[in-house]
């Protein structure tokens, strides 16, 4: 091969580097994934999912040309340097948790939400290994960088079109979010890409282009502080002090120090602002002011950190070297839940902690090599070079990024940006490529040109053609379903072509195909249909346990489908393996006394949901459980007991519990509920009908008649068979 079409094969991989960033734009579905993913429409999780493919795709395709070029000329080959061993040692510990870990395969694939993974990690190194072997220089790198940066700003516009509400807020009502879809998310984001434009403005010559630079630090600043993403604004604030203290200690200028002390004086100054002004309207009213004016050990959010904390270290005791596993924190949580994270989402599959996250993912060994790419990229910086701004404005920015990540967790974007910053560190550290002895024939060459592209091919297709596919086709799946649900054949041989794919699609699609099979026994459709599609759920769920025999969320699932078909029996051994895996699950308590109140053995349930009750008594739902429990076990004064300790009074607005007192024909408290109903909806027609029903029932025909004339009040349309029922009722007959 020539020396031009080598230099032309490395050119387009440095094209295709620079344009790489637009990942942060796509969202699957959207204006960029229609250019670069043509086809792809809508995925699971189009935040997620869109971008990570799309990463994947490309890193694959530069990673041949580039393998290819590297094969015919060695300057292209990565030299070595402490921060490549570190992130090759993070790669391969992170292999072997896989390897040993407890659940291989969603080590390896992950899922559709999280789309990491050792493959995604994979990816990650290979893309690494293409930056430190194509960019030889600093104008290599600035365009890269410059592109980041340029796509931070559409972000950053995109992010001010949803302040003022015209573009939709996609996580919650006020924290901006942009294309990342999570707010943490976007602000790490944008932390890394202000210190890069801090870092080319004191660089940069060109007027023009620092003018650029100031105005993308002048909006790019305050949507950090509008995501209302704590650590990382607090990061980003004592990142700006550690930037000014290292430039007033490095360059010793007059200028630089009386910069250090401005900065640290207004940071100050803003601090005893907003202690002073805590407790004020200003404040309260200000969403980003408040979260963190609420901060505190007894918020309900910086508990459950730490007992999730206390949580993940229990299970790094029991794996300590090689952890879980990745995507393994799932295992960890169920194992070791804890009863007070009952206001916290059930399923957490993250510690949201960067150093309890690795322990678990990838042990002890997976944590040093992970902070070892740190302290690497940090000895470099100050060992191995002289540039003084360099070393101020990337110290500050590792602190910025560890900071924000003591309290959540990486995903593409953030690890994006890391490995190029420590991709950027190894170039600075200006060290010098061995000298490679050894003469590769010219067969040996474009025999390992065809197996690498050979390679890429198989990568694609089954790495992310086949998961695309899958997802694609249970989306479908689902939109047809939202169109003609009870159309069982037609949705059950679409759930057949998501498993045929056989990719890691499958799990999601089981757990949907779950929710269809509940909510088609209550279809106006033949029995044998319901039969057949509940069958087929049950028969797919089995498959997911025998797959991940250690989730819980599985054994759950499937549970509840044998409930659903009458099969009490294996119901209970899916409940009882549940149970096993997470000991103090209060859901699950819940779920074995359904199936026993079911069975007709009412006193286990009335046990079993004392035993949930008591492992967290100020969870409602465990009390309005147990009250139930103590209803059909005729111990009403009981349920009044616990209900009045939790919710401060011995009545509450429940449907369940209104169910089991008429089970008991206790109707009198069938009545006060219904009055309650009624008191909290009082132009709810149904609640009117339903308490004239329970008046009959009491024997109270003239209030029942006075309820359903009200009903009539409310919904006219009602009229002539309400004044059917009363004329029923002032016959002395029942209607």
């Amino acid at each position: 091969m020539s020396q031009k079409t080598v230099n032309n094969i490395v050119l387009a991989v440095k094209i295709g580097l620079y344009i790489l960033p637009v990942l942060s734009l796509i969202v699957a579905g959207n204006f960029f994934a229609n250019i670069f993913m043509p086809g792809v429409g809508d995925l699971f999780f189009p935040f997620i999912a869109g971008k990570n493919f799309f990463f994947r795709i490309v890193v694959e395709i530069l990673f041949g040309l580039w393998a290819t070029a590297a094969i015919f000329d060695k300057k292209y080959r990565p030299h070595t340097s402490p921060i490549f061993w570190a992130v090759l040692a993070t790669v391969g510990v992170l292999t072997l948790s896989t390897i040993f870990g407890e659940n291989p395969y969603r080590s390896f694939w992950s899922n559709y939400e999280r789309m990491e993974g050792l493959v995604a990690h994979l990816h990650l190194l290979a893309y690494f290994i293409i930056l430190i072997s194509v960019f030889k220089n600093e104008t290599d790198w600035r365009r890269f960088f410059y592109s980041s940066i340029a796509v931070s700003f559409i972000i950053t516009a995109y992010s001010y079109l949803q302040f003022m509400g015209k573009l939709e807020i996609h996580q919650s009502s006020d924290r901006l979010d942009a294309t990342l879809g999570n707010a943490t998310y976007l602000a790490i984001f944008l932390i890394f890409n202000i210190c890069l434009a801090v870092y080319y403005l004191l660089k940069e010559r060109r007027i023009w282009a620092r003018s650029l630079l100031i105005f993308a630090l002048v909006m790019e600043v305050p949507i950090v502080f509008l995501t209302a993403t704590r650590g990382a604004i607090l990061g980003l604030i004592g990142s700006a002090v550690l930037f000014s203290i290292l430039m007033a200690l490095l360059e010793g200028s007059r200028r630089s120090k009386i910069l250090a002390g401005g900065i640290i004086s207004v940071v100050l100054t803003l601090l005893g602002i907003f202690f002073a002004l805590r407790n004020t309207d200003f404040i309260n009213k200000n969403y980003v002011l408040k979260r963190f004016s609420d901060i505190s050990l007894k918020e309900q959010t910086v508990k459950s950190r730490f007992t999730i904390w206390g949580m993940a270290f229990e299970g790094f005791k029991e794996h300590p070297i090689f952890g879980w596993g990745p995507e393994n924190f799932n295992l960890v949580f169920n194992k070791y839940y804890k009863p007070q994270l009952w206001p916290q989402e059930p399923w957490f599959d993250r510690a949201h902690n960067v150093i309890f996250d690795w322990l678990i993912h990838g042990g002890i060994l997976g944590l040093l090599a992970y902070l070892g790419a740190f302290i690497l990229g940090l000895y470099t910086l100050w060992k191995k070079q002289s540039d003084k701004l360099a070393k101020a404005v990337f110290t500050a920015l590792f602190a910025a990024y560890f900071f924000h990540n003591f309290f959540v967790f990486d995903n593409l974007t953030s690890y994006f940006m890391f490995f190029a910053v420590l991709g950027f560190i190894h170039f600075l550290g200006n060290i010098q490529p061995v000298n490679r002895s050894g003469a590769e024939t010219f067969f040996a060459k474009y025999i390992a040109v065809i197996f690498i592209f050979l390679a890429v091919i198989f990568s694609l297709y089954f790495v992310n053609i086949k998961p695309l596919l899958a997802g694609q086709a249970l989306l479908n799946t689902l939109k047809d379903i939202a169109v003609s649900a009870q159309n069982v054949d037609v949705v059950l041989g679409n759930f057949d072509k998501v498993f045929r794919y056989n990719t890691f699609g499958s799990g999601e699609a089981r757990e949907q195909l779950s929710s269809y099979a509940s909510n088609a026994l209550a279809f106006n459709i033949s029995n044998e249909l319901k039969i057949k599609v509940l069958q087929k759920a049950i028969s797919e769920m089995e498959r997911q346990v025998a797959e991940n025999p250690k989730d819980t969320r599985s054994h759950l699932f499937l549970s509840a489908l044998y409930l659903k078909g009458g099969r009490t029996d294996d119901a209970f051994k899916a409940l009882d393996k549940a149970q096993e895996l997470s000991p103090k699950k209060q859901q699950i308590f819940f779920l074995q006394a359904d199936a026993l109140i079911g069975k007709g053995d009412n006193n286990k349930a009335f046990e079993i949901l004392k035993k949930a009750y008591e492992l967290d008594s100020t969870y409602g739902e465990a009390t309005k459980n147990l009250a139930l429990g103590a209803v059909l076990n005729n111990q009403s004064d009981y349920a009044e007991e616990v209900l009045m300790k939790t919710f401060g009074r011995a009545v509450i607005a429940d449907q369940n519990l209104l169910t089991a007192y008429a089970r008991v024909g206790n109707f009198k408290k069938v009545k006060d509920i219904w009055l309650l109903f009624i008191k909290n909806d009082p132009q709810n027609a149904q609640y009117r009908v339903n308490l004239a029903a329970t008046y009959m029932q009491l024997g109270e025909r003239q209030n029942a008649i006075k309820e359903l004339q009200k009903a009539i009040e409310i919904n006219p349309q009602f009229k002539a068979q309400g004044e059917q029922f009363i004329e029923e009722i002032k016959a002395g007959r029942n209607p």
